[in-house]
């Protein structure tokens, strides 16, 4: 389907978006700040009577990230009615990369824009000679190689300080940056954190603290961060906030404290004070490994045994995992949930798996059941529906897509009839507003007509299956299986107390919310969505699920 343009490529440009741009403080102490770029700008605008649109002054780099402002203002100058100029003091300032030429040039080779660069003395247009982009493009290059040079140097810089055994950027924790005599960037111990540092080291490297625990003694010790709250709507606001549990485990593998920074992954040794010896940082890597393969351990135990709620349930209080766990008592087999704690202790407490099952076959489960007579004659009447309604919805399709050409070719009449002066602005107005609500209401139409493909008749076929045997198929299958099951059937899982909040997952919801069986599927076009973003999983669930059972 065509685009009505929005503009006469040969109008005369009358209006202008300014586009001022910096990228750091030296170049606002340099004489480049964005309000002497604006006042620049409007005068030129003032001097060639075009009237401003939008101001676009912005603080972003041309090199790196994704440019947000710069194509949030290609987005508003191709919504402007009527052709547009991009005002501009220099060329680095709209670009320094060929990478932002594209769009540019697409947009001016249309007509839509046309690009005014002041210093330069040049204005890039449609029709613009070849000089005239050679000219552009040879100052876009220039722009290029200048932050080429300039990442050289930074690189060549970096190397020099670290080959010197200096550090680059933000101090470790238990570390300042300040300044020396000679006003150079160095790095100083912190008197306030550094003796907790050590202390959290000597602690850890006794083996007797998990994470968890060494969290806790930094926050007992006091170790907040070197920043402060930035959240204005914090009750902690311009408060130094503890160290994360992330964090801690950051600053005991970190070898920066014992006189050796890493660098793209090789040790380095620094100039800079140490805070703990080597030897007590190689017990704590120790008692890491040691505890790393106590986990392995005891994961690899539990890895090999399937549980039917493995990663489905989160605590309701404090929002960890809930993990399952196998024991036996007289000679008797059961599971229990519990709380992870990972973010600390809550409330909650130990759930048997049985009781969870009791609430979901009482809720859920009883409530998804089909006689199996009953099953056999309803998915041959929801197949028949099917197809007569796919018949039904693609001659109506083809219709209103006839239809929709018709409008189009109209549209296409008209505009040209237009263009050629053939027909008054009024009257062209009032048709294409009259064609555009008509495109919309035919658009509306064709999307309420979906198509009934074989995988979404294959699909509702699997679910017929699934929901008129639920019940039995979830009390007989394995713990592997059921978890696919209820992965199937359910989302969204927190555990209260011994209540299981959940939601259930479409199109269960609507089973268990009718009890008519029959009605489950009594328009099953409405549900085509659905059907399609589930229908691999409902594939899987049949497979390994009801076959195998």
């Amino acid at each position: 389907m065509k685009t009505k343009k929005n503009f006469d490529p040969n109008e005369v440009c009358t209006q202008a978006i300014l586009f001022c741009r910096v990228s750091s403080k030296r170049q606002k102490d340099e004489g480049v700040s964005l309000d002497v770029q604006a006042e620049n700008l409007e005068q030129y605008c003032k001097d060639n009577n075009l009237i401003i649109l939008k101001d676009f002054s912005i603080d972003e780099s041309s090199t790196r990230g994704e440019r947000k402002q710069y194509h949030e203002m290609l987005e508003y100058a191709q919504t402007c009615q009527g052709k547009v100029a991009i005002i501009v003091n220099y060329v680095d300032r709209l670009q320094r990369s060929f990478d932002d030429t594209f769009l540019l040039n697409q947009l001016r080779k249309e007509g839509k824009i046309e690009i005014h660069f002041l210093k330069e003395s040049l204005i890039i247009t449609k029709d613009s000679a070849a000089t005239d982009l050679t000219f552009w493009n040879m100052h876009v290059l220039m722009a290029n190689f200048q932050v080429n040079t300039m990442i050289d140097k930074v690189k060549a810089s970096q190397r020099k300080n670290w080959s010197d055994g200096k550090w680059q950027g933000l101090a470790p924790i238990g570390y300042l940056n300040e300044r020396d005599e000679d006003r150079k960037a160095t790095i100083v111990v912190d008197k306030e954190r550094a003796s907790i540092i050590k202390k959290l080291f000597e602690e850890y490297a006794t083996g007797l603290h998990s994470l968890q625990s060494i969290w806790y003694k930094a926050r007992e010790l006091g170790l907040t961060s070197k920043e402060k709250n930035h959240y204005k709507n914090s009750p902690k606001f311009g408060k130094r906030t503890f160290i994360s549990r992330n964090k801690i485990e950051d600053i005991l593998k970190n070898p920066f404290y014992y006189g050796m920074m890493k660098i793209k992954g090789k040790l380095i040794p620094h100039i800079y004070e140490p805070i703990i010896s080597k030897v007590l940082f190689d017990k704590v890597q120790e008692v890491f490994k040691s505890k790393s393969r106590e986990v392995f351990s005891h994961e690899q135990e539990y890895k090999a045994i399937p549980f039917a709620f493995r990663g489905l349930i989160r605590c309701a209080t404090c929002g960890c995992a809930i993990t399952p766990e196998r024991h036996f008592k007289n000679g008797k087999k059961y599971v229990t949930h519990k709380c992870s704690h990972l973010r600390g202790n809550c409330n909650q407490c130990n759930v048997n798996e049985d009781v969870l099952f009791a609430q979901l076959d009482n809720e859920l489960f009883s409530k998804i059941n089909i006689p199996s007579k009953v099953l056999a004659v309803l998915k041959k009447n929801v197949q028949n529906n099917m197809e007569e309604k796919a018949s039904l919805n693609a001659g109506i399709k083809r219709n209103l897509q006839a239809e929709l050409q018709t409008l189009e070719n109209k549209e296409d009449d008209l505009t040209s009839l237009y263009v050629s002066g053939n027909i008054r602005d009024d009257i062209y107005k009032r048709n294409i507003a009259a064609i555009a609500d008509e495109r919309k209401r035919l658009e509306e139409s064709i999307a309420r007509y979906k198509e009934i493909t074989k995988d979404i008749k294959a699909t509702v076929d699997n679910l017929l299956d699934i929901a008129g045997n639920l019940s039995d198929i979830m009390h007989n299958a394995t713990p592997n299986k059921q978890n696919k099951l209820l992965k199937l059937l359910i989302k969204d899982c927190t555990l209260n107390g011994k209540e299981l909040k959940y939601t259930v997952r479409a199109p269960f919801d609507k089973f268990i919310q009718c009890n008519n069986p029959t009605q489950w599927f009594k328009d099953p076009t409405s549900d085509i969505e659905t059907y399609t973003n589930i229908a691999d999983e409902v594939k899987m669930v049949k497979q390994q699920v009801l076959l195998t059972c």
